[in-house]
């Protein structure tokens, strides 16, 4: 009776892992290096995961709270990394001369981390680099009112990004890639009602988890 109430607790116990596949293609050049997942929590860089390149198909075992988001990829020997959007089932094709330019296939995060980035993210970061230039040269040459133009066009610029990412995560409610840029973003949104817009089909993720706690410090004050 004791071994079957045993076994049946075992049973009842939830699995916290997931088994999670991503295809690394490369040239059989590179077979058995090795490449490493990173992710970053506070500022830090954290090993995830060691894989080694040379099969079609990697196996991992990753708690179900953690994918999808946006993962690093680094690979010994080689220049670079590519930043991008994982989940199972994603397929990475190297570039090898040039590994941040390797193409994500088989992640609908990713697509959507893709649009944001070129839509958004980029425009605005070649927008603010010009104002910044512009400032600079101004400070050479010591023009007080250019700089503070170019400091004024600066201010706006960052407010535009705000403004836009606040959009696409009010448009994109079911998208990790939303959750993903309120948690990093979640001064700017603290206060404006963007947690409450994601779909509870996002709950079970840390990220989702994190925003929840910081949201019921926000009610307490």
């Amino acid at each position: 009776m004791l071994r079957t109430t045993l076994l049946a607790l075992i049973i009842s116990v939830p699995s916290f892992a997931q088994n999670v596949k991503i295809s690394i293609a490369a040239p059989r050049v590179l077979n058995d290096r090795k490449a490493i997942l990173l992710t970053r929590e506070k500022g830090f860089a954290a090993i995830v995961h060691s894989i080694q390149l040379g099969f079609d198909t990697t196996h991992l075992q990753l708690d179900k709270n953690l994918l999808p988001d946006l993962y690093q990829l680094q690979i010994s020997q080689m220049k670079g990394s590519l930043t991008f959007f994982f989940e199972s089932g994603t397929r990475i094709r190297l570039d090898t001369a040039n590994l941040s330019k390797s193409p994500v296939t088989h992640s609908k995060s990713n697509l959507e981390w893709q649009t944001y980035q070129d839509s958004i993210q980029l425009p605005s970061d070649r927008r603010m680099n010009a104002y910044l230039v512009e400032e600079g040269r101004a400070r050479k040459k010591s023009e007080t009112d250019s700089v503070a133009y170019w400091l004024t066009k600066q201010m706006a610029e960052r407010d535009d990004l705000a403004s836009k990412t606040g959009e696409f995560i009010s448009k994109h409610p079911r998208s990790y890639v939303s959750l993903y840029l309120l948690k990093v973003n979640w001064f700017t949104f603290k206060n404006k009602g963007l947690f409450e817009k994601l779909d509870s089909s996002l709950a079970h993720h840390r990220n989702y988890k994190y925003l929840k706690e910081r949201n019921k410090g926000l009610a307490r004050n």
